[in-house]
């Protein structure tokens, strides 16, 4: 997935959320994060360092992608 915004960044992580099987309470309960917290960044409206990141990498015309593992 490539990863443009921090919307992308939120699609991605509900992705890997839901091809888990986990609800956003038991993801927030293993990652040691609150539910709210993960709910604004599912929908883009979080913000954390990772914004400076994608904001360095679209000005210089990088592409950034999640793996998943795979």
């Amino acid at each position: 997935m490539k990863i443009r915004t921090m919307y992308d960044v939120g699609l991605a992580i509900r992705s890997g959320r839901e091809r888990a099987g986990l609800s956003q309470q038991q993801l927030a309960d293993r990652a040691m994060v609150s539910r709210s917290w993960l709910a604004k960044v599912e929908t883009g409206k979080a913000s954390f360092d990772l914004r400076k990141v994608l904001m360095v990498a679209q000005t210089l015309g990088m592409t950034v992608e999640i793996s998943y593992g795979e």
